[in-house]
C-alpha cells in the first residue's frame, strides 16, 4: 500500500516537472475553492464536554438495486442510535444522499423515512449539522441546500470556545475538479450510465475498504491547504478514512459508509478526536460493534 507521503514523493523525479506545474495550477484552484468556502461557513461553538460523531459519504438512494445504502441501513440506524442515546451532535461531511442518480430528494427520503425521523429528533435538540457534497447538490451550487427542512451547508467551522481553536469541516470535493468545477457532467453520466448498468446487473452497487485505497493526487491539496492555513481539516469525499498524528498535518477524513457491513467515521469527546468503525457480525452474540481504529487524540496539540 502507498502511503500519501509515498505518493506525494513521486513529484519530486524530474520527468514530473511539467505534471508538477499542471498539479500546482489546480492546487491554488482547490485552495481558492476552500477559502471561498470557509469564508461563508457557520461557527459553531464547542468545548471539551461536547460529543461529536462525523460520518459521510453514506450516499442514500431509492431503495433499488443501485441504492448501495440500502445494504447498510440498519448498521447506520444502530450507530445512529447509539450516538443519539449517548448525546452526541451528528455532523454529516457530505454526499449523505445520492442525488446523481437520483433527480428529486423526497424519493431518498422515503426510501429511508427512518434516518430522516432520527435526524429530525437530532435536530430538535440542536445537535444535527449536515454538509452537502458533490453527490447531493439540489439545483444550481449554493452555499445553501434544503433537505426537506433540514438546511446543509457547505461547510462549517467548530471554535473551541476556551482556546479559539478553529476546526474546518467540508466535504472535501472542491479540491477534485471534476467533481467541482464539471460536476454537472460527472452527474450525467452517473446518472444516465452507470446507474442503468448497475440495474442491469452490469456494474458493481459497492466498492472496495477504502482504507485499501491508494491516496489520490487532489488529497495532497486538502493536506497542503490546511498545513498553509494552519487549520484542523475534516473531510470526505475520498472514502479513505485518515487520522492524523501528533506532528502531522492535521488532516482527518471520515472515510465511508458503503462497503457492505462497515462505517468509519470521526469522534470528538472530552476534546480528543479518534477513527472508529462500525462492523455488522449478524453471526455474534453483538450483531452491531464498534472499534476504534486509531488512539484518541488530543485536539489542542494541533495548532
Amino acid at each position: 500500500m502507498v502511503t500519501l507521503d509515498q505518493h506525494l514523493n513521486l513529484w519530486d523525479a524530474p520527468l514530473a516537472h511539467p505534471q508538477r506545474r499542471v498539479h500546482d495550477f489546480y492546487q491554488r484552484l482547490a485552495h481558492r475553492r476552500l477559502d471561498m468556502v470557509f469564508q461563508n461557513a457557520p461557527i459553531i461553538p464547542f468545548d471539551d464536554s461536547m460529543r461529536l460523531i462525523f460520518f459521510s459519504d453514506c450516499h442514500r438512494g431509492d431503495n433499488s438495486r443501485a441504492d448501495a445504502f440500502r445494504v447498510n441501513e440498519p448498521l447506520f440506524l444502530h450507530a445512529l442510535q447509539h450516538y443519539y442515546d449517548q448525546g452526541f451532535t451528528y455532523i454529516e461531511v457530505g454526499d449523505g444522499d445520492e442525488l446523481w442518480k437520483n433527480r428529486r430528494f423526497e424519493t431518498v427520503k422515503t426510501a429511508h423515512a427512518q434516518v430522516f425521523t432520527l435526524f429530525h429528533r437530532f435536530a430538535e435538540q440542536q445537535r444535527l449539522h449536515l454538509l452537502f457534497g458533490n453527490h447531493d447538490i439540489l439545483g444550481n451550487r449554493r452555499h445553501l441546500v434544503n433537505k426537506g427542512g433540514l438546511i446543509a451547508h457547505e461547510g462549517l467551522i467548530l471554535q473551541h470556545q476556551q482556546s479559539g481553536q478553529q476546526i474546518f469541516v467540508t466535504h472535501g470535493h472542491q479540491a477534485d475538479t471534476k467533481s467541482d468545477m464539471f460536476y454537472q457532467v460527472s452527474r450525467m453520466a452517473v446518472r444516465n450510465v452507470w446507474r442503468r448498468l448497475q440495474l442491469m446487473h452490469l456494474a458493481p452497487i459497492t466498492c472496495r475498504d477504502g482504507e485499501e485505497y491508494t491516496p489520490r493526487a487532489y488529497e495532497q491539496s486538502l493536506t497542503s491547504w490546511a498545513a498553509d492555513r494552519r487549520r484542523v481539516l475534516i473531510c470526505g469525499h475520498t472514502h479513505r478514512p485518515v487520522s492524523a498524528g501528533y506532528g502531522e498535518t492535521p488532516y482527518f477524513n471520515t472515510g465511508y459508509c458503503l462497503a457492505p457491513g462497515i462505517l468509519t467515521g470521526l469522534e470528538i469527546q472530552r476534546g480528543e478526536i479518534n477513527l472508529v468503525r462500525w462492523r455488522a457480525t449478524p453471526h455474534s452474540d453483538r450483531p452491531f460493534q464498534r472499534e476504534i481504529l486509531s488512539q484518541p487524540r488530543r485536539l489542542k496539540y494541533f495548532w
